[in-house]
């Protein structure tokens, strides 16, 4: 078979396909650039530094704080959502951070969702993202979000964080067992040993996704 070469497509088709890369993998990313004048140029765009998924930086190499920069300048998901629970969870800015985090959830980034949903629940009691989740896809979500974090440590808001956690604890999650939608069962672990397996009702499985929410954040 014929070798097929990049840039033998049209130079809009190569944005795209430079873009699309931009989301997946840096190596292949930086692959690109070595292959012609033209890629190199694409993969510094504005374009592409708005999909890049800071994520995907491999962990053995130290990330350049410009990288950031300008994937902050040009509205990257993965920066707004790490600049927005660094604001939110680190250092006390609710509002300002809050606002980061649902930009990037509101342009499909499924950490960010994630975050975004579980705080407005904790919070304000607002359960209107909850709808926008696949179920089956939440616990592979939930796990994206303890891997990368939030900004580990306590924060000045970390008394709210506890003080929420303690209301869960006192008045939210007993109805999570006294719940009949389905037997709770031991055997089924999440955390703290609590499941009732896949036949829960929606408040109950919602419940059980804050409580895990709440372990992750604040031990």
């Amino acid at each position: 078979m014929a070798e097929f070469r990049l840039t033998a497509l049209p130079e809009e088709l190569q944005d795209l396909v430079v873009h699309s890369v931009a989301k997946n993998s840096f190596g292949d990313l930086f692959r690109l650039r070595t292959t012609s004048k033209h890629m190199k140029e694409i993969t510094v765009s504005p374009g592409v530094y708005a999909s890049l998924k800071v994520f995907n930086w491999p962990c053995y190499i130290p990330r350049p704080l410009r990288l950031y920069e300008e994937c902050f300048a040009h509205r990257s998901p993965s920066t707004l959502y790490l600049k927005g629970a660094q604001y939110f969870f680190l250092y006390g800015f609710e509002e300002e951070g809050l606002a980061l985090v649902k930009t990037a959830a509101d342009n499909s980034f499924k950490i960010s969702l994630y975050t975004y949903a579980m705080v407005r629940k904790a919070f304000w009691d607002d359960e209107e993202y909850f709808s926008r989740f696949d179920i089956d896809d939440i616990r592979k979500i939930s796990m994206d979000v303890e891997e990368h974090g939030w900004g580990w440590g306590w924060p000045p808001n970390a008394t709210a964080l506890v003080a929420k956690r303690g209301e869960f604890m006192g008045s939210v999650l007993p109805s999570y067992f006294t719940c009949e939608c389905s037997t709770y069962n031991r055997w089924f672990k999440w955390h703290d040993d609590l499941s009732k397996g896949r036949e829960m009702c929606h408040r109950c499985f919602w419940t059980r996704e804050l409580g895990i929410f709440f372990i992750s954040l604040v031990l």
